[in-house]
């Protein structure tokens, strides 16, 4: 749900649906309890459950979840169907999934975004904006039709309209993912990439509202009309970033593409630690009670890419002062791979969980991903976790000394910095001692293909001379790829020069890094990067 500050009649019966659907919960009905995961830490006076979706249409990694003004929850798969979740039976219990409209039957892909106005589903795709509109009432759409379509389109899997949103003025808010790790960059003469866009409301013109960005998939206004959005960590951001929109403001990404018009790069006004890899974000409206969460913001995490089966919900108390916000970050649910996030009718929080995918977000198993509903259990008030356990860990000198001794010896120092700032080939791991247990770091080091970010794949470069460059691309646009190669060197080639490119799906990290070391070696060396 979005707040809403116009004065139209529709946006005003908007504003009221929105304020009377979201009403503090009462006890949760017994049912409920068929259907309680248990196995998810919750850190509040909430009930978890996981809802049943059995009839209507195959739930295949969920990426949306969103709440219609009339009251009609919305779900996407990133296989591009769009359906309304249904109450089939009357339990209070989502259990079937509505066909309401498809993408692939208009050759559409990555449905990254979804907006309401009125009856009109925005959906943000790869290549175009596309409202879509149910005329005849039947709960499927009917109707579509191109809303935005300025978009520099490649085939790249990460290159999405997301962060759907419509402001105060009545202008479409959305955020057009990087393409600077994307050898085969479109051009784009308009700049559009890695910038967030408004459209105006009859779809005739549009404005870059701020540039620099990474890569966000969640944005909403707060109750002072303030834009918050959540951008990820890397590629020059140094932390799961939460921002504010300054207007015409530069964020920090890819600089090269903005070389001379910014002098400075507005910094996050807080960093998010829950987890890593935030999604979608919602501010709760200050009617529902929630727990106490009135008016805080609501943040989804994916989680730590492909391989690792975690993620989770934070929720931040944003306090206004004389001199700006103070913020606050409190665990709510620890869930893996959750995309997005949105409050019901009924106040409660509902969760979309993308589930395990491939390098692409493709899916990877039949069935995959699902939906969540966190319920307020006044019952639960005092009986229930209040924060994370985090295992405090103190290092010998000694060994820290030793790890950092190896972390130069082995050459890890050659392609990884640690200062949080240094682009080398390799992930700047400054923090990693925080986001990465030992086991996992472990894991990174003897198997370094089995998960790569996507900003960190490899890419072949065969020149029409026969000369092979492989690296990482850290540039892209129509006419060049600059391209960093082992050693940290980076070289720009002209696209005309270009016979082929290449994604290698392996990672640049040598392999066998570790032969040779004792055991007590190993862990002084993972001691030493848990000190990071």
């Amino acid at each position: 749900m979005h707040h809403i500050f116009t004065r139209s009649p529709q946006l005003l019966l908007q504003a009221f649906l929105a304020i009377s659907l979201t009403v503090g919960c009462a006890s949760p009905p017994a049912n409920y309890s068929e259907y309680e995961d248990s196995t998810a830490p919750v850190y509040g006076p909430y009930r978890l459950i996981k809802l049943p979706i059995q009839k209507g249409v195959t739930i295949l990694n969920p990426i949306q979840i969103a709440l219609s003004p009339s009251g009609d929850l919305f779900g996407a798969n990133q296989s591009g169907e769009i359906y309304t979740l249904i109450d089939s039976d009357g339990d209070g219990v989502e259990d079937e999934a509505r066909l309401f409209a498809d993408l692939n039957e208009l050759g559409l892909r990555s449905p990254a975004g979804l907006e309401f106005r009125g009856d009109s589903v925005y959906v943000g795709t790869s290549s175009e904006i596309r409202i879509f509109l149910d005329r005849n009432k039947d709960g499927k759409s009917d109707t579509s039709w191109t809303f935005f379509d300025k978009i520099p389109v490649s085939e790249h899997p990460y290159e999405w309209s997301s962060a759907l949103n419509f402001g105060p003025d009545g202008w479409l808010y959305f955020v057009l993912t990087t393409d600077s790790w994307n050898p085969g960059a479109s051009p784009d003469s308009l700049g559009l990439r890695g910038s967030m866009v408004k459209v105006s409301p009859d779809g005739t013109s549009f404005d870059i509202v701020a540039t620099g960005i990474r890569s966000v998939h969640g944005m909403d206004f707060n109750a002072d009309r303030d834009l918050f959005f959540a951008d990820n960590k890397g590629g020059g951001n140094a932390t799961e970033e939460l921002n504010i929109l300054q207007v015409g403001q530069f964020y920090g990404h890819n600089p090269r593409k903005y070389e001379g018009k910014f002098d400075v790069a507005v910094p996050p006004v807080f960093s998010l630690e829950h987890e890593l890899a935030p999604s979608g974000l919602e501010f709760n409206s200050l009617e529902n009670d929630f727990g106490g969460s009135a008016g805080s913001l609501f943040v989804a995490f994916y989680g730590p890419s492909e391989r690792w089966n975690r993620g989770g919900v934070a929720r931040v108390t944003i306090q206004k002062t004389s001199v700006g916000y103070e913020y606050k970050e409190l665990p709510v649910v620890d869930i893996p791979k959750l995309s997005d996030l949105t409050f019901g009718k009924d106040g409660s929080l509902y969760l979309a969980q993308h589930g395990i995918s491939d390098y692409w977000y493709n899916p990877t198993e039949v069935k995959t991903g699902g939906f969540y509903k966190l319920i307020h259990d006044p019952s639960r008030e005092g009986k229930h976790l209040t924060k994370r356990e985090i295992k405090e860990e103190s290092f010998p000198e000694a060994s820290l000394e030793k790890g950092r001794e190896l972390f130069a010896l082995r050459a890890c120092s050659a392609c990884h910095s640690i200062d949080g700032e240094t682009d080398l080939i390799g992930p700047n791991l400054n923090g990693v001692g925080r986001e990465f247990s030992q086991e996992e770091l472990l894991e990174e080091i003897n198997a370094p293909s089995n998960r790569i970010k996507a900003s960190m794949i490899a890419t072949k470069i065969t020149l029409n001379d026969g000369k092979v460059l492989l690296g990482r691309v850290v540039y892209s646009d129509a006419d060049q790829i600059s391209i960093m190669l082992v050693g940290n060197h980076t070289v720009q080639v002209k696209k005309s020069d270009i016979e082929k490119t290449e994604e290698e799906l392996k990672s640049l990290m040598y392999e066998n890094l570790l032969a040779g070391l004792s055991p007590s070696e190993i862990q002084d060396l993972l001691n030493y990067l848990s000190s990071l």
